[in-house]
């Protein structure tokens, strides 16, 4: 089994990491490095990485950001950090331990958000219960996908029977759905409450047992350039710190990543994600025993899948045990 193999390039990591990582001017008088995210969704709760490139946060900490892959799907955007096409991923953790599983080289270092209701099953306006969407078809990003996944398992729970779409974008399904192509869409809090007052469609929250999104690596970077890795996660972090405290920032990007026209409609979702965003984002998995049983039928070996296989909390244990988690918060006042 591929674990073996894992589990020596976590030791070669161990090995390469620095009694003690430097923070604030000193990072930022680094030669700049180039680093490539791919994201899996276009939401709020993966916009950390794009938000923090548009703010010029992680310039301070010497990284030039770039996005080249947006929205392409959680097994895709995992996929290109294994391939070695971008450094690092959001995504969700199905995808990762899924990887991991089949031999892959990638490792959860951050869970940005607590687990919450990111995510709908939509139907039309005269579905008003998910019994209903038997023999129907249900827009998804993927067939592979966390949440394409959690929303299938939430539909077959409650007794339907459907034909599943793969649609790639969220607004694909969005537009499917308003043009009644499809009787159902797997759609995220960001477009839920412009269907409900548009369309009059009903929402179902998705269950995700209990595995957040999550943003990775992989375990050779960190043991060829540990540092790169460190100074990516200062500016994720500080990122987060900025989503939780300037609105006035945050809110025009969030229009302008996500579309949105409306300034009051940004302003609700932003003060939504608020609390949800972790001060410290370390990786936790309270749904992995759900995940392994949902792993278990194709991969024998997920039996034993324990979160250090999956992820690395180094990052973020260092940066809360070295102060720069608390510098962050020092001078708010809420």
């Amino acid at each position: 089994m591929t674990l073996i193999r894992r589990e020596f390039l976590q030791l070669i990591a161990s090995a390469a990491a620095a009694p003690a990582i430097a923070f604030g001017p000193a990072a930022a008088q680094e030669v700049s490095r180039q680093v490539r995210v791919a994201t899996g969704l276009l939401a709020t709760w993966q916009s950390t990485a794009w938000l923090g490139a548009e703010a010029g946060v992680f310039k301070k900490h010497g990284i030039e950001m770039s996005l080249p892959a947006i929205a392409v799907g959680g097994p895709q955007a995992a996929a290109l950090v294994i391939r070695g096409d971008c450094e690092f991923a959001h995504t969700g953790t199905l995808p990762v331990a899924e990887e991991v599983l089949k031999g892959g080289d990638i490792v959860i270092l951050a869970t940005p958000t607590s687990e919450f209701p990111n995510s709908f099953v939509m139907t039309r306006k005269d579905i008003r219960e998910l019994a209903q969407l038997n023999g129907k078809k249900v827009g998804v990003l993927t067939e592979t996908g966390q949440t394409s996944v959690a929303a299938r398992i939430t539909v077959e729970k409650a007794g339907a029977t459907a034909t599943y779409l793969p649609l790639i974008k969220f607004g694909r399904i969005y537009a499917a759905l308003a043009a009644g192509e499809i009787d159902a869409g797997a759609l995220p809090i960001d477009l839920r409450f412009g269907g409900e007052i548009r369309y009059g469609w009903n929402a179902f929250p998705i269950h995700e047992f209990g595995t957040p999104s999550i943003f990775a690596s992989t375990r050779k970077l960190i043991a060829s350039d540990r540092a790169l890795v460190m100074n990516v996660m200062q500016g994720f972090v500080e990122t987060i710190h900025l989503f939780k405290t300037r609105p006035d920032v945050v809110v025009p990007l969030l229009q302008r990543y996500l579309k949105i026209d409306d300034r009051k409609s940004a302003e609700e979702l932003y003060a939504f994600h608020v609390p949800v965003f972790q001060k410290i984002p370390r990786p936790s998995f309270p749904g992995m025993s759900t995940l392994r049983g949902l792993l278990v039928p194709k991969y024998p070996a997920a039996i034993s899948l324990k979160e250090s296989d999956i992820a690395d909390s180094s990052f973020i244990d260092e940066l809360e045990r070295n102060g720069f988690i608390d510098q962050l918060y020092a001078g708010d006042t809420k």
